[in-house]
């Protein structure tokens, strides 16, 4: 009997959907994800900190120390994968205080290293289209949002996103931050491995639904740094929801191996 080759195919259909790739509003008080770079001045708690205003929180810098300090002080997001993402961009809250010397700038790196000792050598392209808050006296707390302002960062594995603060030894004023959101253009993809294997919905909220015409074996899921952070093994069935409520909002990778020896990776986006 001669011994035949069987090719097993994996097809990809993909649907353009509005993908959230990057947040934080800070709401649970933390920004320890974010690094900050003060290069001549890093006084707490005035340099780039949580604060908040009736329970509502939000990313602070001002250079205000008894005196005015001249300053350039950064704050630098986590990464975050763009990968098959197009027509990216961020919004966001700001509000400016106490006669800022100028206005609060947003900065965007593909070759960021991630750590202070590589900031300086990093390429860092300034975002226009900002709306900024305009002054209007320390007892303004009205907030001004951007929207969807280009990053030009489509499909690129690795993405930073900085904001920059400058006074002078005059002139500083507060700037806060606040509901950073950034946005694409992604798949949602229903994939099928040897005319079997189906995700959907995607992007998922709570539940990922697997479905297979051969039983799954194993599920393993990857955030954007390569890190497991779901692991499933011997389910044995052809039809598996996949809890993804408690994860974090962004780009995953799913490896889902079957029974009979096929296997499937893909992306899918959690929002």
């Amino acid at each position: 009997m001669k011994k035949g080759l069987l090719l097993i195919l994996a097809v990809v259909f993909a649907f353009s959907v509005n993908a959230q790739i990057f947040s934080d509003d800070f709401q649970d008080g933390d920004m320890s994800d974010w690094l900050t770079v003060s290069p001549n001045y890093a006084a707490q708690p005035y340099n780039w900190h949580i604060s908040d205003y009736s329970g509502d929180y939000y990313m602070s810098v001002a250079c205000f120390d008894g005196i005015n300090n001249a300053t350039v002080q950064w704050a630098v997001s986590p990464a975050f994968d763009a990968t098959g993402i197009s027509d990216i961009s961020i919004t966001l809250d700001n509000r400016g205080r106490y006669n800022p010397y100028q206005n609060i700038e947003v900065y965007v790196s593909t070759d960021f290293a991630g750590d202070s000792a590589s900031f300086s050598s990093a390429t860092w392209t300034q975002i226009t289209g900002l709306t900024i808050d305009t002054y209007n006296g320390s007892d303004d707390y009205d907030w001004a949002t951007t929207t969807d302002a280009p990053l030009n960062v489509d499909n690129q594995a690795t993405v930073y996103i900085a904001f920059k603060y400058v006074s002078s030894d005059t002139e500083g004023g507060n700037w806060v931050v606040n509901n950073v959101v950034v946005n694409g253009t992604g798949s949602s993809n229903v994939s099928e491995v040897n005319s079997g294997l189906k995700l959907f919905p995607n992007p998922a909220t709570s539940v990922l639904n697997i479905s297979s015409v051969s039983n799954i074996r194993n599920i393993s899921v990857s955030n954007v740094i390569g890190q497991r952070v779901v692991n499933f093994n011997e389910i044995n069935t052809d039809n598996y929801s996949l809890n993804v409520a408690d994860l974090a909002k962004g780009v995953y990778l799913i490896n889902i191996e079957n029974v009979d020896g096929t296997s499937v990776v893909t992306k899918f986006v959690k929002k």
